[in-house]
């Protein structure tokens, strides 16, 4: 699969991505695949959780998790042709028995969750009975965590606290970061923490939507 990835802010270019993928549709309910639901953070926790931040004036910061999929565990056994540019001479009909979760298999969003779940679980995070993908701390100085897929909102009082998660996080997990959050779901977030203020838009996802979609004339 390739592909035309832009950054969050719009200083950073536009990036050319290339990307291997599973052909799911050939999958088999029971065969290879079972269950593949998985949670995302509710929006209204977000938007729950940027009221809080501005209102105790707390530390707002992201990560973006680099090919979050890759990092799942396989509970089926599942066997993968040779792809195109990376058959073996020797043994070109031979299939891949694929240890990790790809891109394009039906479980894949799952098996990231899964892990991604017990991970933090073994480092003392509590996740929300109302939200699978809210976690936070029971500290001093507790840190709240929210993720959807592979976007990663951290916050908390203490920027050190952030800090000493996003350590944790990078043992695991191939993280990049992304400082103050600036974007998130399609959303532009501007603070202004001076005057105790956030507001997100869509402004740009919506222009984008109107020109791909041919929606010049809608109200």
């Amino acid at each position: 699969m390739y592909k035309l990835k832009e950054g969050v802010t719009s200083s950073e270019p536009i990036k050319y991505k290339a990307r291997l993928v599973a052909k799911g549709f050939t999958q088999r309910k029971g065969i290879d695949y079972n269950e593949i639901f998985f949670p995302v953070v509710k929006f209204k926790t977000i938007r729950l959780m940027l009221a809080v931040t501005v209102h105790f004036d707390l530390e707002l910061e992201q990560l973006d998790v680099k090919a979050a999929f890759l990092h799942g565990d396989l509970d089926e056994q599942i066997y993968m042709v040779q792809s195109v540019g990376y058959i073996d001479s020797i043994k070109p009909q031979h299939v891949c028995l694929l240890k990790k979760s790809l891109y394009g298999l039906k479980q894949s969003p799952r098996q990231w969750y899964k892990k991604f779940d017990h991970y933090v679980s073994k480092i003392d995070f509590i996740r929300s009975q109302y939200d699978n993908c809210f976690y936070f701390t029971l500290s001093d100085i507790p840190v709240y965590l929210l993720l959807y897929v592979d976007d990663i909102l951290l916050i908390s009082k203490s920027k050190s606290k952030i800090s000493e998660l996003k350590s944790m996080l990078n043992i695991k997990f191939d993280m990049k970061d992304l400082g103050n959050a600036k974007k998130i779901l399609g959303m532009k977030i501007e603070r202004d923490r001076n005057n105790f203020s956030l507001k997100i838009q869509q402004h740009d996802y919506l222009l984008k939507a109107v020109k791909k979609f041919g929606m010049n004339n809608c109200k």
